[in-house]
């Protein structure tokens, strides 16, 4: 009797720690945002963008998404590099180029029917340096501006200067001190109302406007009603200072956090919090934790997003908020600028980014040295790698996961075409439990229900 019990003892147990070995990996692929979202206390390291739309109609357009690629002002430099970005396998083509201000613009172009869903990930690596939180005293007007700095003087779409913008401008500007006209602004800003349903149904992904900027008001509809959210103050911040003679532009994070740059004589541009979301000081703005996303040179790119033509459209997912949204095998192409070998052997952790795998998370690298690339996979203790052939198909393999792609090279990228990941069939010796423990388990429950009965 003692023997039976063991036996079935031994199968329930058996069983239970099969089932659970599942559960711990779910656990595992919901913990990569955490461990990879930026560090609140300092600069971000890696971080995971991520753009999920939705089509409501039939319709054929192009997404644009931007990134900055150097980040400089009074406080910090950040310098960004595009480790992977995985292109949603439905993308008829794609172009990169740059702007006058230094995002990297992506255009992805859809063949899209009702349902459809477009999405980009990018996993980006930073670095800042500096921090310089001092006063920044009396600042002067100049009697000139530097002519790349003068187009944020203009008036833009969401940044009208209206009659009634330069008459509250005027009676900023009377001391001639660029940053008293700032702190004064900045101040009169912060007394407007929160539109806190506004940052609802932008995060709810309910919204459905065929045009996302026409959720956004203007800087004269902002004075109008007394309300606003970050990026909609800061457009009516910029466009008060504008008129006031502070060259301004915007910038948006990847939590499309908005927040304002001014720029002033001696020292560049300078950080300002039009909408505090943490105490002061608002100007100069502390150091941010994250990458920015998109810098705008005017306020007519006023989302680090955008599509053409207007088309009905469901904003499903802005940021990698959830694992389980992000199937590889839905992404036929990988996107990435390549890191130098003796860079990524200084800090590899820096320049690697996951692929998440159910129910395994490995980590990539594309490194280069000369003209030699070098695809590398680091999982656990076992890493493997291959110098890359251009134009050709290439496999690699790191413990039960094969990795397949086509690279070719365009505009300082590495394109991985075909891409695809896979398991690769091997014995589990773990299903020797559930195979053999099963009927056990019955065998036993059977023979020990038999003999209570022939004693009875």
């Amino acid at each position: 009797m003692r023997a039976l019990k063991l036996f079935l003892l031994f199968g329930i147990v058996s069983l239970f720690i099969f089932s659970i070995s599942d559960v711990e990996a779910t656990k595992h692929i919901e913990s990569v945002y955490q461990e990879f979202s930026p560090n609140q206390n300092g600069p971000a390291v890696l971080l995971p963008v991520f753009v999920r739309l939705q089509a409501l109609q039939e319709t054929d357009l192009t997404l644009w998404e931007g990134l900055p690629r150097v980040f400089n002002d009074h406080v910090a430099t950040i310098d960004t590099k595009v480790l992977a970005m995985f292109i949603s396998s439905n993308t008829l083509s794609f172009d990169l180029s740059g702007d006058n201000v230094g995002n990297l613009w992506m255009a992805l172009n859809y063949s899209a029917n009702a349902g459809d869903y477009m999405s980009t990930l990018m996993w980006v690596s930073s670095i800042s340096t500096r921090e310089d939180l001092s006063s920044l005293g009396f600042v002067p007007f100049p009697e000139n501006y530097p002519e790349d700095v003068k187009v944020f003087l203009n008036p833009g779409d969401k940044m009208p200067v209206t009659h009634s913008i330069r008459t509250l401008a005027a009676s900023f500007n009377q001391t001639q001190n660029m940053t008293r006209t700032v702190e004064d602004v900045l101040e009169f800003v912060s007394h407007q109302e929160y539109d806190a349903e506004k940052t609802r149904l932008l995060l709810s992904g309910d919204l459905t406007a065929t045009d996302i900027l026409g959720a956004f008001k203007d800087a004269l509809q902002v004075q109008e009603t007394n309300s606003s959210i970050c990026i909609e103050r800061a457009w009516y911040a910029g466009a008060i200072l504008r008129a006031a003679g502070v060259p301004t532009r915007t910038v948006t994070d990847v939590r499309l956090k908005t927040w304002i740059q001014v720029w002033l004589n001696e020292y560049g541009w300078v950080d300002a919090e039009a909408l505090c979301v943490q105490p002061p000081p608002r100007f100069p703005r502390p150091l941010s934790a994250s990458t920015p996303w998109m810098i705008e040179n005017s306020s007519d790119a006023a989302f680090p997003f955008m599509w053409l033509p207007k088309a009905s459209m469901r904003v499903a997912n802005l940021t990698f908020s959830d694992a389980r949204l992000f199937n590889i095998n839905e992404y036929s192409t990988l996107l990435s600028e390549p890191i130098d070998k003796e860079v990524f052997a200084a800090d590899p952790s820096r320049f690697m980014f996951p692929i998440v795998f159910e129910p395994e998370i490995v980590y990539a690298a594309i490194t280069g040295e000369g003209s030699d690339l070098t695809f590398s996979l680091f999982g656990g203790r076992e890493n493997a790698s291959n110098v890359l052939v251009s134009g050709e198909s290439n496999n690699l393999a790191l413990g039960d996961m094969m990795v397949s792609f086509k690279p070719v090279r365009k505009e300082g990228f590495v394109i991985l075409q075909d891409f695809s990941v896979r398991g690769i069939l091997r014995f589990d010796s773990r299903l020797l439990v559930p195979i053999l423990g099963g009927p056990l388990v019955v065998a036993v429950a059977w023979l020990y229900w038999k003999r209570r009965v022939q004693k009875r």
